[in-house]
């Protein structure tokens, strides 16, 4: 299949050029890229020629590195000599300069400023399909199906990939007996950061947790979860029998102070035993409901602050990284 579109790019844009690529090609529309096009032993010049030749759209990633390219204006120079369509999908904040402003003249101008890409680009293969098979109203953009759909590209694939990690993270804590015990938070926490990040994503929200000071808020919000946890298990968190964790109250019941008084609530290991493991035997059930729920509190809302800062990490727009010179 002879190739129907030219891209013109720096090689500075080649991130961008080869995402363009991929979207035409994955539509059906054969490119034209360099140097992927250019046999090896053959003439640069010679291969252009034909490449440009052989399309229907010149397609021009346009930056400042475009801008002061030789070679970009003599292709879009050949380009107007043939007649071609050119179409500027100007991803910087530039504009042409010299011989190449005035050649860039077309009604096709396409920015691509602001995150993400990749809708840009797929707006460039609306473009693209109408200029070849000629202006159609009832023209559909075909969506790629199947396996092609889960693409990194993906802002709500990239958010629930994350979530799913961050749950079978927190599974492992619960299995490992990190997790509060006695409690369905643990379990319950790993289906919660499963479907936050790609929630976040769907409904439309996730500008806001992609935010600086938001991220920020969240950091804060997990350290102090964390932390909070962490000295609430070390104090708390006693060893029952075989070693399974038990969560102890604050306030002894008035039959452990007659035995142990001024050691109530810290009570000695053996007083555990001599209980028969027994923790509403030794402190009373609403000091250890206490606990349990600042237990529960403290590791849901580090999970919540987690799963919204993955969600802002990897399902918010995407800049592309440029080549630097």
């Amino acid at each position: 299949m002879p190739p129907e579109v030219f891209i013109s790019y720096s090689s500075k844009d080649r991130t961008v050029a080869n995402m363009v690529c991929a979207l035409l090609e994955e539509r059906g529309r054969r490119c034209w890229i360099a140097p992927r096009d250019i046999v090896p032993g053959a003439s640069w010049g010679e291969a252009i020629i034909d490449g440009l030749k052989g399309a229907s759209v010149f397609v021009l990633v346009f930056s400042r590195h475009a801008n002061s390219s030789p070679q970009i204006l003599r292709e879009v120079e050949r380009a107007v000599h043939l007649g071609l369509p050119i179409i500027p999908f100007r991803i910087e904040e530039a504009m042409p300069e010299r011989s190449l402003e005035y050649f860039m003249s077309v009604p096709h101008w396409l920015d691509a400023l602001s995150p993400p890409v990749e809708d840009h680009i797929a707006r460039l293969g609306d473009v693209v399909e109408q200029l070849i098979t000629g202006p159609r109203g009832d023209y559909v953009p075909r969506k790629p199906r199947g396996a092609k759909s889960l693409s990194w590209n993906n802002a709500l694939v990239r958010a629930g990939v994350g979530g799913a990690v961050l749950a079978l993270l927190l599974l492992a804590a619960w299995f490992g007996g990190l997790a509060p015990p006695d409690s369905p938070v643990g379990w319950l926490t790993a289906l919660l950061v499963l479907v936050v990040p790609a929630g976040a994503v769907a409904s439309g929200s996730i500008r806001t947790w992609t935010k600086r000071s938001m991220q920020g808020a969240l950091i804060a919000l997990l350290l102090a979860a964390a932390a909070t946890y962490g000295w609430t298990s070390s104090a708390y968190l006693i060893a029952g029998e075989n070693g399974a964790p038990l969560v102890r109250g604050t306030e002894c019941t008035p039959d452990a102070k007659l035995v142990f008084e001024e050691e109530c609530p810290d009570l000695p290991a053996d007083a555990l035993a001599d209980a028969a493991y027994d923790v509403a035997a030794l402190w009373t059930a609403a000091s250890i409901g206490r606990v349990k729920l600042m237990l529960a509190a403290a590791w849901t809302l580090a999970a919540l602050a987690a799963a919204l800062l993955v969600a802002g990490w990897l399902g918010g727009p995407r800049r592309l990284k440029q080549e630097e010179p």
